[in-house]
């Protein structure tokens, strides 16, 4: 057969392990089992052990591998292939093109990425976010409210809080120790948590922090005002143990902050709802067509915010309004389309379902719960 000749066929394990990795993807109950409670937590630990100690990130050094292999052969298959016409040479870096991509997937899934396409965690705990109404909305926006004031109010000073470093990093893993006495399903052993090697990346693409799933580090971008980097760290931690879904790592992290008894981490997580519920308010109210209900809304809760709280909320925004780009919007696509294709429609909307996730565990555990 002439693909046989092509070469194609002496990679039929690696075909065969690629559909092998889709076609298990679909079956969520047997992912949850086999993998994200079976084969991942020892996995993650592993990485995290052979990792966690280096003072930069391994991960990012590998990107960068990755990164040059990939231009190498890509240029090799335009440059030789097409430029000089060479057909033979042109299938052959078609061929390795494609191989590479099949092992970078089959790495992606084996390592991390198959906690995709797991059940959702709403499961596990029994709950479920499905749907929610504007005044179950509109409460929970006045509960965030009290709390962020109140939380304000116990942290001194008038300018954004700062919390160092290496104070943030143990304010989020002593968080999941809180949170795993509770409930060992969110265990966290051997931290890998770290200073992102890129900010100016973040700068450029509109990340806070990230996980790489080759090598099982999570990064926070260092510049950030300080005040937000404890629960974005609990998100990323979210991701470290299994979580794959941004709504689902960041109600990992919220349960963790939720058991947690640092008011700093506390109101770091009361200032990304509330960003979150402003956003939720605002389609909602849209949804409805309801634009004087919507302005009623706003106006009412900039007026319950304390002050401080919302010159706070002032200084975030003029950081992210001062390191946004032209560019940024197109990364923002970029990962959406990502996320899509790993299972969450809504895209880059699905950060803001984490609302619901709350609101079912509200209804089943009650406002005290978090």
């Amino acid at each position: 057969m002439e693909w046989k000749k092509t070469g194609i066929w002496k990679y039929r394990w690696l075909w065969a392990l690629v559909a092998f990795m889709m076609a298990f993807a679909q079956f969520p109950m047997a992912v949850e089992q086999f993998y994200s409670n079976g084969v991942y937590p020892y996995w993650g630990k592993l990485l995290r052990l052979i990792t966690g100690w280096c003072p930069f990130s391994v991960g990012d050094a590998l990107y960068v591998v990755l990164i040059g292999y990939g231009i190498i052969i890509v240029f090799i298959f335009f440059y030789v292939g097409i430029r000089n016409k060479k057909w033979p040479d042109f299938n052959n870096g078609l061929l390795t093109i494609v191989v590479f991509f099949a092992w970078v997937f089959i790495a992606f899934k084996a390592s991390w990425g198959l906690n995709y396409d797991r059940i959702e965690i709403g499961q596990a705990l029994g709950i479920s976010a499905n749907t929610y109404t504007l005044p179950e909305l509109k409460s929970l926006n006045n509960q965030l409210i009290l709390r962020l004031n109140d939380a304000r109010r116990q942290i001194p000073g008038d300018s954004l809080p700062e919390v160092s470093w290496d104070e943030q990093k143990d304010i989020a893993i002593k968080a999941y120790q809180q949170l795993a006495a509770q409930n060992p399903t969110f265990t966290y052993s051997y931290p890998a948590l770290k200073k992102c090697s890129w900010n100016f990346l973040g700068e450029w693409v509109g990340f806070t922090g990230y996980f790489n799933p080759f090598s099982g580090e999570a990064q926070v971008i260092a510049d950030l005002p300080s005040i937000l980097q404890p629960y974005i760290s609990c998100h990323e931690i979210g991701h470290q143990i299994g979580y794959a879904r941004e709504s689902e790592a960041s109600f990992a992290g919220l349960l963790a902050a939720g058991a947690s008894t640092n008011i700093r981490l506390k109101y770091s997580l009361y200032l990304d709802l509330y960003s979150l519920m402003q956003q939720e308010l605002w389609r909602n109210y849209a949804a409805i067509g309801d634009s004087a209900g919507l302005r009623q809304q706003f106006d009412s809760n900039r007026q319950r915010l304390d002050t401080v709280v919302k010159l706070d909320r002032k200084a975030i925004r003029r950081y992210f309004q001062l390191r946004s780009h032209q560019i940024t919007p197109a990364f923002t696509q970029v990962y959406t389309q990502y996320l899509k294709a790993n299972g969450q429609a809504s895209g880059m909307l699905s950060y803001s379902e984490v609302l619901g996730w709350l609101l079912a565990y509200q209804k089943k555990y009650g406002e005290n719960s978090w």
